[in-house]
This record gives C-alpha cells, sequence and structure tokens, in this order.
C-alpha cells in the first residue's frame, strides 16, 4: 500500500525555522516519492512561534503557480494548517486563507494565544492537569471536544490535523460531526494519533480518514509507515482512506 496525495507538508513559510525546506526541493521529493498530488500547508498565522503570515501565504501561492506552469506530473495546492484559537470554536481561518487556501486542516497546538482569561487557563492549565486527575480529564474532554465540534459548525474545515494528540478529546463525538461535515481525521505519520484504538472508535461513524506525513523536512514527505501500520492493525478498509492505494 501506498498514498498517493500528502497534504500535510510544511515549508520554509514557516517562522523560526520550523522547516527549511524550499517548496520546489518539496516537489521534486514528492514526485520521486510517485505522488500525484501535495498541499503546501504550514502553521496558521496565529501560532506564535511557527505560524506563517498573509505576506508569505501570497508569496508561496505564486510560487505554487509557478511549480505547477515547471512540474506537469503533479498537482501542488496551497493549505494551511490552522489553529483553534477558543472554546466557542473560534479558529485563524482568516477570509484571506479561506481565499487562497485549497485545503484547510485544522489542529490543536500548543503555541497560541487562547481566547480569554478563562479560555487560557483551561487550555494551558486545566489540559495539564487532566493527566493526572481524572474529574478534570472528563471535564476538558468535553470542553476541547465541544470547541472543535463549534468549529467544524463555523468554518469549512477539510481535515483534522492529529486529533487527540495535544488534548484529550473524545472520538467518537468528534468523528460524528466529522462525518457529518464531510470532514477527514488525519492519521498523522509523524504523532501518534490517530492511534488504533481511536480509528477503531472513529471508522463506526463512517467518517473517512487520510494519511498525512506531516513532514517537516523534504526527506519525510509521503512517509507513511506508521499510519499503515496502525491503520491495519484497527481493520480499517483501504476505501476509507481517501489517499490511500492498495
Amino acid at each position: 500500500m501506498r498514498i498517493n496525495k500528502d497534504y500535510h507538508i510544511h515549508s520554509k513559510y514557516s517562522k523560526n525555522g520550523h522547516c527549511k525546506s524550499e517548496i520546489e526541493v518539496i516537489v521534486q521529493k514528492a514526485i520521486s516519492m510517485g505522488l500525484d498530488e501535495i498541499a503546501i500547508s504550514d502553521h496558521g498565522i496565529k501560532h506564535i512561534l511557527y505560524g506563517t503570515s498573509e505576506k508569505n501565504l501570497i508569496k508561496a501561492k505564486d510560487e505554487i503557480r509557478n511549480l505547477n506552469e515547471k512540474y506537469k506530473s503533479i498537482n501542488i495546492k496551497l493549505g494551511i494548517e490552522a489553529n483553534l484559537i477558543g472554546f466557542d470554536g473560534l479558529t485563524d481561518i482568516s477570509d484571506l486563507v479561506v481565499e487562497n487556501c485549497e485545503v484547510i486542516q485544522m489542529g490543536i497546538h500548543y503555541g497560541v494565544i487562547f481566547k480569554g482569561i478563562r479560555g487560557f487557563v483551561e487550555f494551558f492549565l486545566l489540559n495539564f492537569l487532566s493527566k493526572f486527575i481524572p474529574p478534570i480529564k472528563k471535564y476538558m474532554i468535553r470542553r476541547n471536544t465541544d470547541a472543535m465540534i463549534k468549529a467544524m459548525d463555523k468554518y469549512d474545515i477539510d481535515i483534522i490535523t492529529h486529533p487527540g494528540d495535544k488534548i484529550p478529546v473524545d472520538i467518537g463525538r468528534l468523528s460524528k460531526k466529522a462525518a457529518e461535515t464531510h470532514t477527514l481525521l488525519e492519521i498523522n505519520n509523524s504523532h501518534k494519533h490517530l492511534t488504533r484504538e481511536e480509528i477503531i472508535i472513529a471508522a463506526k461513524s463512517g467518517v473517512d480518514f487520510i494519511i498525512g506525513s506531516d513532514s517537516h523536512d523534504y526527506e519525510n514527505i509521503g512517509k507513511c509507515s506508521d499510519s499503515l501500520e496502525r491503520l491495519i492493525q484497527a481493520g480499517l478498509l483501504v476505501n476509507r482512506v481517501v489517499n490511500l492505494e492498495a
């Protein structure tokens, strides 16, 4: 089995050297891996440490346009890995992002300023304490899941990246909403989520999946061995993963 598309690829446009790969080098590597399509999806604008900027989004779009003319054997898209920044479902998916990005992904990342004092405390402190205190974990699973569901109601999100990786969520509830909104759940090759157990739970909802390399170096583009191992262990059918070929 192999993937024919990889939409979770970071580039030099994620700031502070988070990824140093030039887009053209990424394209060349993707072609060598036999990929048909990729998306350059840098961190959302509100990520303090690694977020791209509106200026860099436009730069990347122009560069991608030129590279699509140069390399005819692959389709290159501009994407984004946006951030949840409020328990009311607020994200950093701006009008400019919607207008320019063909693949809108959203994930949970710590490098953001969460909306409101209560939101900030809950997101950082209570999610941390939830690792050790069961009642807090139960509360935060509900809060976190509610926030992500609200985000899917507010925005047209194509993919939820590494769900469950940074903060605890109810995969069952999340996957049901994702199925309703035709949002894909990512089986991330660089993180442990979705886990085998989470894939089994999510699959019951009818949601579809996508494998993402989450590459921060061009050498990792298209790699999917860890993701494949998990989905095989979960008994997930190939036709439930939109970028997987038998």
